[in-house]
């Protein structure tokens, strides 16, 4: 009998595209700003604050308690883009939906008096929006690119 060597193919590993190297640094940010909200909210900001459903919590145990787990959702998020896992689609749908949900009920529930101007508004918005949609997108566009 012949020692024949069986040779196994490794499939090579797709690089990381710039933008999911991007939004994972950014996701990892917002993660971190979203885990400090009680230290934001010890300043007595009138501006800070979780925002959940478009719902602004100003009460420290609150900020702590949405807050933290929020922060985990998106550092795992943010793991998932690098890591390039298809389950962080299960991840980026829902979040681009939340997103624009969110911004919308929060702009309604404010008193006039209490918005900011139109320009930071819409630049909120194409930031937020683009951010968290475009991600989804690009996802779901490069789903077949994810390692399972």
């Amino acid at each position: 009998m012949l020692n024949e060597e069986k040779t196994t193919k490794v499939p090579e590993k797709t690089p990381r595209p710039a933008f999911f190297t991007l939004m994972s640094v950014l996701f990892t940010l917002l993660a971190i700003s979203n885990a400090t909200k009680i230290l934001q909210i010890a300043d007595d900001d009138p501006i800070s604050g979780f925002v959940l459903f478009g719902n602004r919590f100003y009460d420290p145990m609150a900020n702590l308690l949405l807050g933290l787990p929020f922060a985990a959702l998106l550092a795992t998020y943010a793991f998932g883009l690098w890591k390039m896992k298809k389950w962080v689609a299960w991840i980026a749908v829902p979040y681009a939906f939340y997103v624009p949900t969110n911004l919308t009920l929060f702009w309604f529930f404010q008193p006039a008096d209490n918005l900011p101007p139109v320009a930071f508004i819409l630049g909120y918005l194409f930031l937020a929006i683009g951010g968290s949609v475009g991600t989804g997108l690009y996802v779901m566009r490069n789903y077949d690119k994810l390692e399972d």
